[in-house]
């Protein structure tokens, strides 16, 4: 299998060089996607070819998914549940799936289902995942405010990506996308653009990596997101929730179609569907679908296989596959803003709802596959993005040393995953490595607040020595990290000539017991005018009161990462919001 970059073909395709692409490109087609077919026989046939065996309730079933599949989650589970097979759906994102990948076996999961096939490409290093088929396909669109977009004429026309930042920069919109090192939908748009900014090669080469012009068009381009986030199905809600805050966001379109419409999906502890209203059912104006000409990528959702030896396990495979590949869910998944073809899916079986042609979607434009990078190149061009292309962060970072962080272990997992940020190491292990403008700011706090740290840049020394300053951080006493978030909220505005140009953000580790109030923050965030910078926080500790800390994040713009399990990989799930 292999990686798909798109470019939209908006005129007729009169002459013969078109012709042959396009061939080409339905060669393609049907290699990735056998079963995505609106022919009935064809589904047909592949279904009666595939095995299907009973399957035991007594073996469970795990299966890591983008978070961008949570709206597809009620069908499946229904499913499962008809086959008496007891089995769960966790949401990791597409890169972290690819670092899980590369322990082969040694894992718990059963199946992956990340957004793109590149990540089976750079994770599967032990060849241990098997049966790789893509289930449906979604491409990567902008998402616009409907007055934005009629404003800007492309209601009725799709502008380039030159056309798109131009606007951007000039403040006709602002909009957000999610970190290219951590989440699919931002790593298949900065590829796009990249392959633009290089003129549109017909073969990738590390030459293009090394340009230094090109280099400069990625960074101007990153310059112009307003927000960011390690999620698509996050950034989804956010565009709900901020609104007045954002015009729009580079997602899936299905991301589109479910903010718009809202979505469907399961509660992980209860098992039972939650439904999330979208921007018209909360009365606010819908996106409008924004296809760029030049610079559109296709995700192609496989699903493959971890291969143990456990026959029932691969025959409840084989089973979920089968379904999901038949024209009865292919037709669920459409009407859930899901696309079964890549060149152009018959109109007769869109939605309507899902797909309303009122909000910009047209199913029916052809989006034809281009040769991607090899992973030499891609994975440059990642490092790239990290390390210097991508937007700096200043991130102000609300330490938790009050006396309970010394009993519950909540003070040795903090300097555990502030290691991770600041050994140069481990962070370029995940992808987190600063880049030379990231400003870092620890903020300690107990009942009393302890001085700020302040440290920029990437380089070693300078890493190091804020790292030692954490380890030295000695404060003990009562809690009352809501006086700890007001003072980053004051510095904030202090230094507000220093961040600008940056991602600022606030994270808070702590245990969550607290004294103090929520109402003290809001008020002093609208009063200094930072309501608008995000406040993720992070529990440590094995007494961790939850509630606190994730009404912080809900109120504030952020998102809560529980830490009681595995304080490493909540870090850096946070720090990729960042």
């Amino acid at each position: 299998m292999h990686v798909q970059k798109t470019a939209i073909k908006e005129q007729p395709m009169k002459n013969r060089l078109v012709r042959l692409f396009l061939l080409l490109a339905i060669f393609v087609m049907l290699a990735v996607l056998p079963a995505c077919s609106d022919d009935p026989k064809q589904a047909v046939q592949e279904k009666q070819t595939a095995s299907t065996p009973a399957s035991p309730s007594s073996e469970s079933f795990l299966i890591y998914a983008g978070s961008e599949m949570s709206g597809l989650a009620p069908m499946i589970m229904k499913w499962a549940k008809k086959k008496d097979i007891d089995l769960r759906i966790e949401y990791k994102g597409s890169i972290d799936m690819m670092r899980m990948m590369a322990d082969g076996t040694n894992t718990p999961v059963d199946a992956y289902w990340p957004a793109h096939t590149i990540w089976f490409i750079l994770g599967d290093t032990q060849h241990k995942i098997k049966n790789k088929r893509s289930i449906m396909v979604s491409p990567i669109v902008a998402g616009l405010k409907k007055s934005k977009v009629e404003e800007l004429g492309w209601d009725t026309r799709s502008p380039d990506l030159e056309e798109f930042l131009a606007a951007a920069r000039d403040g006709k919109f602002k909009y957000a996308k999610t970190s290219s090192t951590q989440s699919n939908s931002g790593a298949l748009f900065h590829l796009a653009a990249w392959w633009v900014f290089a003129g549109k090669p017909d073969n990738w080469t590390m030459d293009i990596v090394k340009d230094k012009e090109i280099q400069e068009k990625a960074r101007e381009m990153e310059a112009t997101v307003a927000s960011t986030s390690g999620s698509s199905g996050w950034l989804k809600s956010k565009m709900i929730h901020d609104m007045g805050q954002l015009d729009g966001m580079i997602n899936y379109e299905a991301m589109i179609s479910e903010a718009n419409i809202g979505w469907t999906s399961v509660d992980k502890h209860t098992g039972k569907e939650v439904k999330h209203k979208g921007l018209i059912q909360k009365g606010e104006e819908p996106l409008h679908v924004v296809y760029l000409s030049d610079a559109t990528m296709m995700a192609d959702h496989p699903l493959g296989y971890v291969d143990k030896g456990n026959s029932a396990k691969a025959g409840i495979f084989e089973e979920l596959q089968a379904y999901l590949l038949t024209p009865k869910a292919q037709k669920k998944m459409i009407r859930l803003g899901r696309r079964n073809r890549l060149l152009g899916m018959d109109a007769s079986l869109a939605d309507k709802n899902a797909f309303n042609p009122d909000q910009g979607f047209d199913v029916s434009r052809v989006i034809a596959p281009i040769q991607p990078p090899r992973e030499e190149v891609l994975t440059a061009i990642l490092d790239l993005y990290q390390e210097k292309v991508r937007k700096p962060s200043a991130t102000f970072w609300v330490i938790d040393d009050s006396g309970s962080m010394y009993k519950n272990g909540g003070k040795q997992a903090v300097q555990e995953a502030m290691s991770i940020l600041l050994t140069p190491a481990k962070a370029r292990q995940f992808k987190l490595q600063p880049t030379s403008k990231d400003i870092h700011v620890i903020i300690p706090f107990s009942n009393i607040q302890g001085d700020p740290i302040i440290a920029q840049g990437n380089d070693p020394a300078v890493l190091e020595d804020l790292m030692e300053k954490v380890r030295s951080i000695r404060l003990g006493g009562g809690t009352n990290m809501y006086s700890g978030v007001i003072s980053a909220l004051s510095l904030i505005k202090t230094r507000e000539q220093d961040i600008q140009g940056h991602f600022p953000a606030i994270a808070v580790l702590s245990d969550g017991v607290s004294k103090g109030a929520l109402s003290a923050v809001l008020q002093a965030a609208d009063e200094l005018g930072m309501s608008d910078i995000p406040i993720h926080t992070l529990s440590f500790g094995t007494d961790v009161d939850e509630r606190q800390l994730k009404e912080m994040a809900d109120q504030c713009g952020g998102r809560y990462f529980s830490g009681k399990t595995d304080v490493a990989k909540a870090f850096r799930k946070m720090k990729g919001y960042n």
